[in-house]
């Protein structure tokens, strides 16, 4: 598939997730709530294990994520965009947040059972989805799951929703479309060393893709 590429500097697209933090759970997230819940199943968090969500929004995915590791696991958030941890934090006051980059994610190799991230990569530069995977790939014990939910589309055609985005002004884009733009990521994920690769598209209006991998 060809990819455009994002648009939007990544202060710009910072400084719009925090705008959005504050609505994003009433609006936006309603879209991606059916390839969440598909996603969810694939993951399959369980009691007691290690889980980190790249991107954690608003805090809607995170609950759920919390609710499955239970008292005995970890659940940790993390987010570029302070006011959508502050969002988070309203929502869940003792969660374990982090404000970070995910290109160089803030903890020792093979932490995680389970990394889960929606909707993000979709919205990072091809040439830095490597290096973000590389970091996932690295955080995660040996056997760990990665659970992606992103953006993607059917055919190969630019769909009306690209044309769209490659005519907003950049400065725009993060604003209007939250710079997501539809990608397929099984590729960077062999890069990266991640084995048993499985991929689900989900239609709607939201065309999305849910990948399970593993670190073997």
């Amino acid at each position: 598939m060809s990819m455009i590429e994002v648009r939007g500097s990544p202060a710009s697209i910072r400084r719009a997730y925090d705008f959005f933090s504050y609505f994003y759970g009433l609006t936006v997230s309603k879209l991606e709530r059916r390839s969440i819940a598909r996603g969810l199943a694939r993951a399959k968090a369980s009691p007691g294990e290690r889980v980190l969500e790249v991107a954690v929004g608003s805090g809607e995915t995170f609950t759920k994520l919390r609710e499955q590791v239970g008292a005995d696991g970890l659940a940790v958030g993390l987010d570029f965009a302070p006011r959508m941890l502050a969002a988070t934090r309203r929502r869940i006051p003792h969660a374990h947040l982090v404000c970070a980059d995910a290109r160089h994610l803030p903890f020792a190799g093979g932490s995680f059972d389970l990394i889960w991230s929606s909707y993000f990569l979709d919205l990072i530069p091809t040439e830095q989805l490597s290096d973000v995977l590389q970091e996932f790939h690295r955080v995660l014990r040996n056997g760990g799951r990665l659970l992606l939910v992103d953006s993607t589309k059917a055919g190969e055609a630019l769909t009306v929703l690209e044309r769209i985005y490659l005519h907003i002004p950049p400065k725009l884009v993060p604003y209007l479309l939250g710079s997501c733009r539809p990608i397929r990521i099984e590729p960077f994920l062999r890069d990266a060393h991640f084995a048993s690769i499985e991929r689900e598209f989900i239609s709607g209006a939201m065309p999305s893709e849910v990948v399970l991998a593993r670190k073997n």
